[in-house]
């Protein structure tokens, strides 16, 4: 299955079943509606069940910010403005943010947020999702992939919410989506106590690319005490990825006829643009529809003062406990929806030199290409096929996920405990998997573990009350609430989970049982480390060595001319 058609199919399925939300202000609450009072004014919400019928209040759509239009298009997020003695009807989901798919349930003015408690005068742990969707696709609503029955099972707060996509939302390398999110948790510390939630208690979430903002979070000094602990699920920006957000805005320029150099004339022009329209020309760079990130953070000197691996390698980040996930087969099987498209696999193994960079998010470099092409697919492959084409996915799987997981887990667990594992557990449903001859999915892709922690149409609609794989949401929410509650997973089966540390790095395989082991894929990562070391995280090691060189170099410089006087 074509990832990034996958994502598009089910945005659509999402748009069809949704109704159009409302956002209103009303003069009196409902009968029976929670209402909550905060410093913005009072919000009104409705009521929800979780799994087991457990009562939730939900506050949907709550706005966190200004709406980033007009004028305030590609510029930092600005806070909520009071709406004075009125009532906030925050009774639905909020339109999603632009991307790719039917415009009508999307709009600009979508900085908004979701509440889910069970306790309103609780002082709970607050758990706060950060979505994926490779920086283009995806949202906090509660009925397209954050739905709060599982989690809400057990006494936490969740919040999720949207924030600026593609364009909108990394033009010129802003990190405005990034900032975006940070207003979002400074809401959260504000209100969040409202709501039955405890500010000083609050969890970050991430799944993929939201994953990826986690990590950012943790090396940002914005986030600092924003946060206390961090859930990282198949994603890291401690990687080798090469970040081209001005090739991409100046692409974005000129295909809409504005200027392409001086950014000023360049952002004032592409704000008389429609967002209609800068979606759908960026859409379109999609043609082959392999796993992408084109817009991506930037090192700012201001949200992002370095890069996110020389912070935390350094130990310079936010040392909150971390819990750590990836699963067996991630991207692997991404590549199966090419195989009718044998012009497009003969092109690629051809050209793979031309390729790679692009399709793994490196600068090209011909000898890197052709020791990541000798490792996964053979010095002598000539053709791409059914009996190789997951080896192809295998590069993904690790180029854009495995290897930066790993590499964040081998730094942050200098400094702080880090819970890694891996999710064997191959459930009915997979967003990518091929299906066996018994009708259950190879194997366990990319998200496949996101269906038991929130329900969605996106990665897996509410479980029945038999569903086989109960055990599963049961564990998964247990492992993420008790992480969130104490800052360690829960012990499971008299199991005792130990975390990573400077002396000793073990990953937990969730299967049906679950087990302790040496990391996996080692040997697959160690080429990506021998092919982007971490020249970032090592500051003072580099430093010595360059000061060893420029000794070196002193010392030739001196002899070559005690030789040229010889001579």
């Amino acid at each position: 299955m074509e990832y990034m058609a996958c994502l598009f199919n089910r945005l659509v399925v999402l748009l069809v079943v949704v109704l159009l939300p409302r956002f209103c202000l009303a003069e009196e609450p409902r009968d029976g509606d929670p209402v909550v009072t905060t410093s913005l004014g009072l919000i009104q919400g409705t009521i929800m069940s979780s799994f087991s019928k457990k009562t939730i209040y939900a506050f949907r759509g709550v706005p966190y910010a200004q709406p980033p239009v007009g004028d305030l298009r590609f510029l930092p997020p600005r806070p909520a403005v009071a709406w004075g003695p009125a009532i906030f009807n925050a009774t639905s989901d909020s339109l999603i943010c632009p991307q790719t798919g039917i415009t009508l349930f999307m709009s600009e003015d979508c900085l908004k947020l979701n509440v889910f408690t069970k306790n309103l005068t609780a002082s709970l742990p607050v758990i706060v999702y950060i979505h994926g969707g490779a920086n283009v696709m995806g949202s906090g609503h509660s009925q397209y992939e954050a739905g709060p029955q599982y989690l809400l099972e057990h006494d936490v707060v969740m919040v999720a919410f949207n924030y600026r996509l593609g364009a909108l939302g990394f033009l010129s390398g802003s990190n405005n989506a990034y900032l975006d999110q940070v207003m979002a948790l400074e809401w959260v510390q504000s209100h969040i106590s409202r709501f039955g939630g405890n500010p000083k208690k609050v969890t970050l979430l991430g799944l993929s690319a939201g994953a990826m903002a986690v990590s950012l979070h943790l090396a940002s000094p914005l986030s600092t005490d924003l946060f206390h602990g961090a859930i990282l699920m198949s994603g890291s920006a401690t990687n080798h990825f090469s970040i081209h957000n001005m090739f991409w805005t100046r692409l974005l320029a000129r295909q809409l006829a504005c200027p392409m150099y001086d950014l000023f004339d360049l952002t004032e022009c592409l704000r008389n643009v429609t967002w209609q329209r800068i979606v759908e020309v960026c859409s379109n760079w999609e043609q082959y529809k392999f796993v992408n990130m084109k817009w991506n953070y930037e090192i700012d000197g201001y949200f992002m003062p370095q890069h996110p691996s020389a912070l935390i390698g350094k130990g310079m980040f936010n040392r909150v406990p971390l819990l750590v996930s990836f699963t067996s087969n991630e991207m692997d099987y991404t590549t199966l929806g090419k195989l009718e498209n044998d012009l497009l696999l003969h092109d690629i193994i051809t050209n793979f030199n031309e390729y790679a960079p692009e399709l793994f998010l490196y600068e090209y470099d011909a000898k890197k290409t052709r020791r990541i092409k000798n490792f996964y697919l053979g010095a002598d492959t000539n053709e791409l096929n059914a009996t190789n084409i997951e080896q192809l996915g295998q590069i993904f799987s690790d180029g854009i996920i495995g290897h930066g997981v790993y590499r964040l887990v081998e730094m942050a667990r200098e400094y702080t405990e880090v819970y890694y594992t891996r999710m064997d557990y191959i459930g009915k449903r997979s967003l990518s998997a091929p299906l066996t001859a018994e009708g259950l999915p190879k194997g366990v892709g990319h998200a496949d573990d996101w269906q038991y922690v929130m329900p969605g149409l996106w990665y897996g609609s509410l479980m029945s009350q038999d569903h086989k794989d109960i055990f599963m949401m049961e564990r998964l929410t247990g492992w993420i609430t008790h992480f969130a509650t104490a800052g360690q997973p829960m012990v499971i089966s008299s199991q005792f989970w130990p975390p990573c540390s400077n002396t000793q790095m073990l990953l937990l395989y969730n299967n049906n049982d679950t087990r302790l082991g040496a990391p996996a894929f080692v040997d697959r990562y160690a080429v990506w480390d021998q092919l982007f070391p971490d020249t970032h995280a090592n500051g003072a090691a580099q430093c010595q060595l360059q000061l060893v060189s420029v000794v070196v170099v002193a010392v030739g410089v001196v002899l070559s001319g005690l030789l040229c006087k010889l001579m």
